[in-house]
């Protein structure tokens, strides 16, 4: 592991000084690193050597971490320098790297006003913009893994809404390790369309979705655009279940249409709808917008690359919560995709729930780590009823 450690450095500087980001540079310099280590010996088969004790844990960059973000940043580490480390890893448990935002809280307009920090503490909106059970799912799940939390916002904002939700700083019961913002995301390159088997219609602005085996009201899913047959992003509404069929605008069709036909988009969208049989007005159902794939992704090898954190965590011991499911196609086989949370689900909603039942499961069965966790509700159905 140290040799393994010291070769992912090695490429990382130099893949940084031939003009690679930290990030892409990071995930280069581990894929590098392991391809090597499992290029066969000219020598013949080497015994391996017993694995090493973790080493005790030293946090650099302490001095920087306190002046960027305060007395709660124990340092920053990783190739890339802004993981803040608020926490100590407890060797031998298992990683959980939580998202935020739709995840575990809700920062849209609620009650008239947008929650991106806690402004009322004693604000009762507050209590519903956490999801339900958010704190004992935390102790749960806090046994038997340490937790990271990473969030598409900066650090700033994170830190302090963590600590307004008393999930890090004093008083936290929970083991949240470190914390990762937007700086430590990745851009994903293009890619290549796929051949599409489907009539396209270039005119078209707005298409039939069909809700796909498994998923769930509030869940994104992923299908191809009737125009142009690239991916696109949609979720499914409140209501729906498997087989049932939803309408949605196609990524940027709506405004070309509008400029196309010299009339207002908003008047368009109200025709679609009237189209459609949907009721029309200011408390009437919109319909859903389809967005393009995002590129900027959490590639969990960053957290693996770091020197601090490599003996601790990897492919088979990591798994990270995320409702977008663009952020769970980068990481296929250590990603669990939950749908996105709203205020206005706060009395039904129990996704952290199943979350707690099935990671408790997973870290019982200490013979295996699945393979990927994308039918996680199916068993945690199958082992309620079993």
């Amino acid at each position: 592991m140290e040799q393994l450690k010291q070769r992912v450095q090695e490429h990382f500087h130099r893949l940084v000084q031939n003009g690679s980001s930290p990030n892409e540079a990071a995930v280069q310099a581990l894929a590098l690193a392991k391809a090597e280590a499992n290029r066969p010996s000219p020598y013949g088969a080497v015994s391996p050597s017993p694995p090493a004790a973790a080493p005790a844990i030293s946090f650099g960059g302490r001095e920087e971490g306190l002046s960027r973000f305060g007395p709660l940043c124990l340092g920053l580490v990783g190739p890339f320098r802004s993981i803040c480390v608020v926490g100590q890893p407890r060797p031998g448990k298992r990683l959980l790297v939580l998202d935020i935002d739709h995840t575990i809280y809700d920062p849209s307009e609620y009650g008239g006003n947008r929650g991106s920090t806690v402004k009322h503490p004693s604000d009762e909106a507050m209590i519903t913009r956490c999801r339900p059970k958010l704190h004992e799912f935390l102790t749960e799940v806090s046994e038997e893994f340490d937790i990271m939390v990473w969030s598409a916002s900066d650090m700033l904002r994170i830190l302090t809404l963590l600590q307004q939700l008393g999930m890090i700083g004093a008083g936290s019961n929970y083991n949240i390790v470190a914390v990762l913002d937007i700086d430590s995301m990745s851009e994903l390159g293009s890619e290549e369309i796929e051949d599409v088997d489907m009539v396209l219609d270039k005119r078209a602005i707005m298409q039939t979705v069909k809700v796909p085996a498994g998923a769930i009201a509030g869940q994104q899913i992923e299908v191809r655009s009737l125009v142009d047959g690239k991916p696109m992003i949609v979720q499914v509404p409140t209501g729906h279940k498997p087989g049932d069929d939803f309408h949605v605008t196609i990524p940027g069709a709506l405004s070309s249409a509008s400029e196309e036909l010299s009339i207002e988009a908003a008047e368009l969208q109200k025709a679609l709808q009237m189209s459609l049989g949907q009721e029309v007005g200011e408390s009437g159902p919109a319909l859903s917008k389809a967005r393009r794939r995002s590129k900027s992704v959490k590639p969990l090898s960053l957290i693996w690359a770091c020197a601090e954190f490599a003996s601790l965590y990897n492919e088979s011991n990591t798994v990270i919560v995320d409702d977008t499911v663009d952020v769970c196609r980068a990481n296929p086989q250590h990603s669990i995709q939950c749908s996105r949370y709203y205020c206005r689900d706060h009395a039904t909603d129990e996704e952290l729930t199943r979350l707690a039942c099935y990671l408790k499961r997973m870290a019982r069965d200490s013979s295996r780590f699945p393979a990927n966790h994308q039918r996680w509700r199916e068993e945690v159905s199958t082992n309620a009823h079993s």
